[in-house]
């Protein structure tokens, strides 16, 4: 009796965790000057006629509300339909949104030329390619949007015939007695207002923030607290059961906790650890679990900064990259610094 009442409170927290973010998320598309939102919203796709779905899917999220009208939408394939693993995915997306913001004939401004202090000047050699110039500014005008990132790219194989469709719009319909006469809510609708909560964390300066089209991190994103200058996971702790379907962090033994959440350094991620893995890695807290790696990254700051500079001149690394059919992790974003959240009311419902 008393495992079902704490599991109906459990219930009940959550639902009021995705009730709060949904609000959030209506607040920023209605009054985006109030309650700030993203600047760009980038989907990575398996292949070219996955992306256009997506696309379609982006523009009847902004029909419906979801997404601000200021708000630029993109959705990026896989280059010629190869999978090229997460981390270079992430630098050809923003490659491809840096490539869109062009073609939407945006003026960039004088922002390398001037000397401001995006910090960019030192790029800039005194006899530099017209193109080259151009991109410069691009990477200049990037560092300092605020840009969610979905990976949506990857198959199941938990429910292979979402694959065409794709994970992230499939119908999932909690809360969906709220509003009883609208449509079905999709888990992208609920990510999305998931991620309006972790808007705020970046206040006026740019940034990446990263998510997984196939879970869905039941949490209050509004509490996070984001180290600066750096690249980092969010993560929670998961028991040992749980952790060998999926990716492992393993974190350093010395950190900072104010309780709720920790922050220490990554020693390394492992896939799908037996115990005996996790055990050799030192991968097991105290309390006897371990840390799940969410696939949410955040980049800030000078890393924001290096970040959009290595994908706007990745093309010829991923060139090389389709030669040798071999994949880059999400290691490549240099995601040292990892923030553990310990709360109670944490869930991640993985499709």
């Amino acid at each position: 009796m008393e495992k079902r009442s704490t599991r109906s409170k459990e219930k009940a927290d959550l639902a009021g965790v995705l009730r709060k973010s949904w609000y959030r998320l209506r607040l920023s598309v209605r009054h985006p000057s109030r309650v700030p939102t993203w600047d760009a919203i980038v989907l990575t796709a398996a292949s070219p006629q996955q992306a256009e779905l997506y696309e379609w899917q982006l523009r009847r999220a902004k029909r419906m509300g979801r997404i601000a009208a200021s708000t630029v939408t993109l959705a990026v394939p896989d280059p010629e339909g190869q999978r090229i693993g997460s981390g270079a995915a992430t630098l050809n997306a923003i490659h491809a949104l840096a490539d869109h913001y062009r073609h939407l004939g945006l003026d960039l401004g004088p922002q390398v030329a001037s000397g401001n202090d995006s910090g960019f000047e030192s790029f800039v050699p005194h006899e530099v390619p017209n193109s080259e110039f151009h991109l410069i500014r691009m990477v200049s005008f990037i560092a300092k949007r605020h840009i969610l990132l979905l990976h949506a790219g990857g198959d199941s194989k938990r429910v292979p015939w979402a694959n065409p469709m794709g994970k992230v719009f499939l119908p999932l319909p909690y809360l969906a007695s709220d509003d009883p006469d609208g449509p079905v809510p999709l888990l992208f609708d609920h990510i999305l207002a998931i991620s309006a909560c972790a808007r705020q964390a970046f206040k006026n300066e740019g940034g990446l923030f990263i998510m997984t089209g196939d879970v869905l991190p039941c949490f209050d994103a509004s509490i996070m607290t984001l180290p600066e200058d750096t690249a980092c996971i969010i993560t929670v702790p998961i028991t040992l059961d749980i952790a060998s379907n999926h990716g492992v962090i393993v974190a350093s033994k010395t950190g900072i906790s104010d309780g709720s959440n920790s922050v220490s350094l990554v020693e390394d991620l492992i896939q799908k650890p037996s115990v005996e893995e996790l055990v050799k890695h030192k991968a097991i807290l105290d309390d006897g679990r371990t840390l799940l790696d969410t696939g949410i990254i955040s980049v800030r700051g000078k890393s924001w900064e290096d970040l959009a500079m290595l994908s706007c001149f990745s093309g010829p690394m991923i060139s090389k990259l389709l030669k040798s059919r071999k994949e880059v992790n999400h290691q490549i974003l240099g995601a040292n610094v990892l923030v553990s959240y310990n709360c109670t009311h944490t869930c991640n419902i993985i499709f």
